[in-house]
Formats: C-alpha cells, sequence, structure tokens
C-alpha cells in the first residue's frame, strides 16, 4: 500500500515536473510581434475600409445620376463656322438642347431658362471651363447663321460656353431621335419637338432628360434654375 502511494507521488511530481520545464520554454520562447501575427488580418481590414470608401465616394459623385448610354457623335458648325462635335466637347458636362427661333412656345422660355441656369453657373466659375450648353436647331433652312447669332443675344448667352448649332435637317431630327427625342415637321413646314434637355458628363455618357416643363409652366414640380444647376454640377 505504502509502495503505491509512493509511486502515484512519484508520477504526480514527474507531472509537475514535465509542466513546469514546459511553462519554462514557453517564456523563454521568443515572442512573434504583433505585426507578425495579425499583419494579415490588418491588410484585410485596410483593404475593406479603402473598397468602402472608393464605393461610398462614387455613390457621392454620381448622385441619383445613373449611366444611360453613350450619346450620339454628332458633327455641327457655331455661330464662329467651327466645327463642334460630341467627342471634341469631351471633358465638361454638357447640355443639349434641340429647338428652333421661329418657335411660338416652348423655346423661348426653356432658351431663357437656361440663361438662368447659366448664370448660376459662372457665379460658381464653372461655366465655359467645366460646362458647355449646346443648342442644336431643328430648322437650320431658316435658322442661319445670322438668325442664330440675333436669338443667342436676345438670351444674352455667352460664348464662352454656350454654343448655338445647325448642320443638315434631316441628319439632326435622326440624331435627336438617337437621344430619344421626337421632332416632327407636318405637310405646313410647322416643326414639333419634345422640350426635353440631355444631360451628358464629361465622358458623353447620358445621365439624365432633363423635362424643361417642369421648370417652366406653372403649377408643375416649381423646379428653380439653381435645382438644375446642382443636377449640372454633380457631374464635376
Amino acid at each position: 500500500m505504502d509502495q503505491q502511494k509512493d509511486e502515484q507521488s512519484q508520477v504526480e511530481v514527474n507531472v509537475s515536473v514535465n509542466q513546469s520545464a514546459e511553462l519554462a520554454s514557453a517564456a523563454a520562447r521568443p515572442q512573434k510581434p504583433w505585426i507578425q501575427r495579425y499583419g494579415f488580418s490588418l491588410i484585410v481590414l485596410a483593404l475593406c475600409l479603402v473598397l468602402g470608401y472608393f464605393i461610398l465616394a462614387q455613390q457621392n459623385k454620381e448622385g441619383e445620376l445613373p449611366l444611360q448610354g453613350q450619346g450620339a457623335e454628332f458633327s455641327y458648325t457655331d455661330t464662329n463656322g467651327e466645327n463642334v462635335t460630341l467627342a471634341n466637347t469631351n471633358g465638361k458636362a454638357r447640355l443639349l438642347y434641340f429647338f428652333f427661333a421661329n418657335c411660338p412656345d416652348v423655346c423661348p422660355p426653356t432658351t431663357f431658362l437656361m440663361s438662368q441656369v447659366q448664370d448660376e453657373l459662372k457665379e460658381d466659375g464653372v461655366f465655359g471651363d467645366e460646362v458647355q450648353f449646346l443648342s442644336v436647331t431643328i430648322d437650320p433652312n431658316n435658322d442661319t447663321t445670322e438668325a442664330l447669332k440675333d436669338y443667342a443675344e436676345r438670351f444674352d448667352a455667352d460664348p464662352k460656353g454656350w454654343k448655338f448649332l445647325r448642320g443638315d435637317e434631316k441628319e439632326t431630327a435622326e440624331l435627336a431621335r438617337k437621344y430619344q427625342i421626337l421632332v416632327t415637321k407636318d405637310a405646313q413646314g410647322n416643326f414639333g419637338h419634345m422640350n426635353l434637355i440631355v444631360l451628358l458628363d464629361k465622358d458623353g455618357q447620358i445621365r439624365d432628360w432633363i423635362s424643361a416643363n417642369d421648370y417652366i409652366e406653372e403649377g408643375g414640380d416649381n423646379l428653380s434654375p439653381s435645382d438644375m444647376a446642382k443636377k449640372i454640377k454633380s457631374l464635376l
């Protein structure tokens, strides 16, 4: 009996000695720096933060103006005889408006609205440098270069950032259709068109169709020139 107790005590002593030796060995073993132990996790966390910031920045930049498709290319002549295309105006946000100078109803108030937006953007220092307006006549036979110059002057259009353009009548009607704007002409030669302004970003992507009637009609959405200017500036 005493022999069994002695053997059990010896086993307990051996176990205790072994545990002490293991603890001493662990304590003596050099510990890895925290950067080595947690480095991979920190890298993953940093990448997630960068990705999240990038996504948030893109959402804030684009706001509520999703990409609607690439704008159709065009080539027109402005009132100075210079060629104006979609490509050579890239780098600026643009308003593209189809109109005609003898329009009896929506074109004059819409052009006046655009002149008010122009003034807002000039105050912000972006008109001409970062934003450009392009007004394309659908009636080039009557809207001569001189007629367009007179029309532009009536609305104090700043040529630094506002081009009045003319080209072939049929090609212009087809271009308007590509921008999802209907242009009509009856047997008497009277024109009609949807009163929409196309908003293009710096890359020539369509970002919105702005209903000018929401701004110029009484009892509409009561939108102001500042609202349109804000929408344009969201693309800068």
